[in-house]
């Protein structure tokens, strides 16, 4: 993470030699991105991963292993909290724990919350600006921008609401809601549908 004394990383040394590591905000989250993918192995994900930060030939297997480790500890550095044994995400009170925005389904509110808060358009950015740089903006942004205001809506707890005030965060909430919940609902609604269909199908 960022140091007022000593200068982020952009290179990891094996053997007496040092080689650059691509960690521009845009390749950490492509590599989040990869770790999510369901269509790629662990082993798919370790070499592809070796060659979106580094992509040196001349390391084996056993120290790239230990490089990208290395990357995935760096990355996840936080200067508040400790995330070693954390899952990523938050807990709302009185409901259960959910996370509260998406890098691909926020990109917009986060890239223009940035560059009205900054002055930084992060697309002329990409390739250049490190990760924990981003971070760092990402987590100074005031509650004023779109981007927080979106994060506070998520994470608003409806207890003790009632009337319009209620009845204002619920379709809030359900117009900002994260696509995986959103699918999760409409796949729960139609395995509803589908298996009140079957048991009327039988009693006929």
């Amino acid at each position: 993470m960022i140091s007022l004394t000593k200068p982020l990383a952009w290179q990891w040394a094996c053997k007496g030699r040092i080689y650059r590591v691509n960690l521009a905000f845009d390749n950490v989250l492509r590599w989040y991105d990869l770790l999510d993918r369901q269509d790629k192995t662990d082993a798919e994900k370790g070499v592809l991963g070796w060659h979106m930060f580094i992509n040196a030939d001349s390391v084996g297997p056993a120290d790239r292993l230990k490089a990208l480790e290395w990357i995935n500890r760096y990355i996840g550095q936080q200067p508040y909290h400790d995330t070693s044994e954390d899952d990523g995400n938050i807990q709302i009170p009185g409901e259960a724990p959910m996370d509260y925005f998406s890098y691909s389904q926020d990109a917009p509110a986060i890239w223009s919350s940035i560059r009205a808060y900054y002055g930084i358009d992060l697309e002329e950015e990409l390739g250049k600006l490190h990760w924990h740089k981003f971070c760092a903006m990402l987590d100074g942004l005031p509650s004023s921008t779109y981007f927080m205001r979106i994060v506070d809506i998520r994470r608003r707890a409806r207890t003790g609401l009632e009337g319009q005030e209620l009845t204002n965060l619920v379709n809030l909430q359900n117009y900002y809601v994260l696509d995986k919940y959103r699918n999760a609902k409409h796949s729960a609604d139609a395995a509803d549908f589908f298996a009140a269909w079957a048991a009327s199908a039988i009693k006929k």
